[in-house]
C-alpha cells in the first residue's frame, strides 16, 4: 500500500468519526392513505436499503445531504461565464471572462489600478450571470501606502450573446485608507458587502469592518469589530436570505512575526438587526469544527449550508504533505454533512508557500448548487448538484500563478 493510500484512508476515517448521522435528512414514508398498510413492510426494507447505501457514501466522504436536482426541480445548469482577475507588472491588473463549458477566453479587460498595489482585483457576480462588480486598489497619497489602499469599484456586464462591455466606474466606494478582505453583490444586484481592516493608529492597531453599501444611493451602513483586546476582521462576505443575512469568516489577526489571520469560526450578520458590533453576529461554525484550519467559507443561498475551504499540513519544517478540503457544514447546528473534495500534495522548501494559500471557496452560483473552488487545483465543484463532489478542472491564469479571485 502506498503512502498516498495511507494518507486517503486516514482521511476518511476521521472524517467518518466527525459526521453526525443526526444532520443527515431523514427519509420520509409517505402519507397514509388507501392501502398503504400492505405495502408498509417493503417500504422499510427499501427504507433501510437506501440508509445502509448512504452510511456506504458518507464514509466514503461523499454523502447525500442536500438532495439533487431532479426533474422536477429547477434545473442544475453551470453559470455560463466565469471572470478571474490577474496581475502583473507589464500588463497591471487584468478582469479575464471565460465560458464555462469549454474554458474559452471570450475577452480581457484592462482594470484601472495602483502600479504597486501588487494583488489582483476583488471580483463578485449578480445572480443573471451577467454582471459582475470589480474592485481594485488605487492609493491616494503616498502615506496609505502603510496603512491601506483606496478601493474603486467597477462593474463590467456580459451581453447574451458574449460581448463585453467597457467597464463603468461606479460613483460610490468603501472608506478610504483600508485593506479590502473580499467583497459579494447580493443576488439583486443593488448592495455591495465589503470586508475591510483599517488601522486606527498605535493604541488599537487595526480593526475588521464590514459595510453594506446601496450602489444606486451610496448609502453606507457599517460592522465594526471591537477596538480593544484581540484584534478581529470580517473574512470575504456571501449573501444568503436574499439581502438580508451575510456570512463571513471571524479571523484573528496575530501580527506575529507578521499580519497572520487565523480563522476561528463563520458568523452569519442579520444587516435588517439593530446594532454595529461585529462580534454579537451569530456564530455558526466553530473554529474547531473542521479536520483543519479553516481557510473560507461562503454560505448557501438558502442559508441552510456553509460551503468551507479547509487545509491541513502534514509535515516537519519546509517538507510535508499538504490536505486540502472542501467540505459542507449545516447551519443550524454547525456540524459537519460531508466532505465533498480532498486533495493533497507533496512541498518541499520550494513550494511550501505557494500551497499555504491553496485551498478556498471563490463563488457559489446563484442557486449553491456549483461552487469555484481552490484545493491545490482551481475547478468548479458540484455541491448540490446531480453528482456531488464531482470537479472539474477549469483555466484560470498563467501556469505558478495562484487563484485570489474569481466569480460567476
Amino acid at each position: 500500500m502506498t503512502d498516498l493510500e495511507d494518507l486517503l484512508r486516514e482521511e476518511l476515517r476521521r472524517t467518518a468519526q466527525k459526521v453526525q448521522p443526526e444532520v443527515l435528512r431523514p427519509l420520509r414514508v409517505p402519507a397514509p392513505g388507501h392501502g398503504w398498510r400492505p405495502r408498509l413492510l417493503p417500504l422499510a426494507a427499501a427504507a433501510a436499503v437506501i440508509a445502509i447505501i448512504a452510511l456506504v457514501a458518507l464514509v466514503a466522504g461523499l454523502p447525500a445531504a442536500r438532495q439533487p436536482a431532479t426533474s422536477g426541480s429547477a434545473p442544475a445548469v453551470l453559470p455560463r461565464f466565469y471572470v478571474t482577475t490577474r496581475y502583473s507588472a507589464s500588463h497591471g491588473t487584468e478582469a479575464v471572462v471565460r465560458e464555462t463549458a469549454s474554458g474559452k477566453v471570450i475577452g480581457t479587460v484592462q482594470v484601472p489600478s495602483a502600479a504597486n498595489a501588487g494583488a489582483a482585483a476583488a471580483v463578485t457576480a449578480a445572480a443573471d450571470d451577467r454582471s459582475f462588480i470589480i474592485g481594485a486598489y488605487e492609493t491616494s497619497s503616498p502615506a496609505s501606502l502603510t496603512t491601506g489602499l483606496d478601493l474603486r469599484l467597477f462593474r463590467l456586464r456580459i451581453s447574451a450573446d458574449g460581448k463585453l462591455s467597457p467597464l463603468v466606474e461606479l460613483p460610490v466606494s468603501p472608506v478610504p485608507d483600508e485593506a479590502t478582505r473580499g467583497i459579494a453583490l447580493s443576488p439583486d444586484g443593488t448592495l455591495l458587502a465589503v470586508s475591510l481592516v483599517h488601522y486606527v493608529g498605535p493604541k488599537y492597531g487595526q480593526v475588521g469592518t464590514l459595510q453594506v453599501i446601496n450602489l444606486a444611493t451610496g448609502k453606507t451602513r457599517t460592522w465594526s469589530a471591537p477596538a480593544h483586546g484581540p484584534t478581529y476582521a470580517p473574512g470575504p462576505p456571501s449573501w444568503a436570505d436574499g439581502n438580508r443575512m451575510i456570512a463571513f469568516t471571524w479571523q484573528r489577526i496575530t501580527g506575529e512575526p507578521i499580519d497572520t489571520f487565523v480563522t476561528e469560526g463563520i458568523r452569519l450578520l442579520d444587516t435588517t438587526a439593530s446594532g454595529d458590533n461585529l462580534a454579537n453576529a451569530k456564530l455558526i461554525v466553530p473554529g474547531g469544527a473542521a479536520d483543519g484550519s479553516i481557510q473560507s467559507g461562503l454560505i448557501t443561498p438558502d442559508g441552510r449550508e456553509v460551503i468551507v475551504a479547509t487545509l491541513r499540513d502534514i509535515g516537519r519544517g519546509y517538507t510535508g504533505t499538504v490536505v486540502a478540503q472542501i467540505v459542507e457544514f449545516q447551519v443550524s447546528t454547525g456540524r459537519l454533512i460531508r466532505v465533498l473534495r480532498t486533495q493533497t500534495a507533496p512541498y518541499d522548501q520550494s513550494d511550501y508557500g505557494a500551497l499555504q494559500a491553496s485551498s478556498a471557496v471563490l463563488s457559489l452560483e446563484p442557486a449553491g448548487r456549483y461552487a469555484l473552488v481552490l484545493g491545490i487545483q482551481f475547478g468548479s465543484l458540484d455541491v448540490a448538484g446531480p453528482d456531488p463532489g464531482r470537479f472539474t478542472p477549469q483555466p484560470a491564469l498563467l501556469v505558478g500563478q495562484a487563484v485570489y479571485w474569481a466569480a460567476w
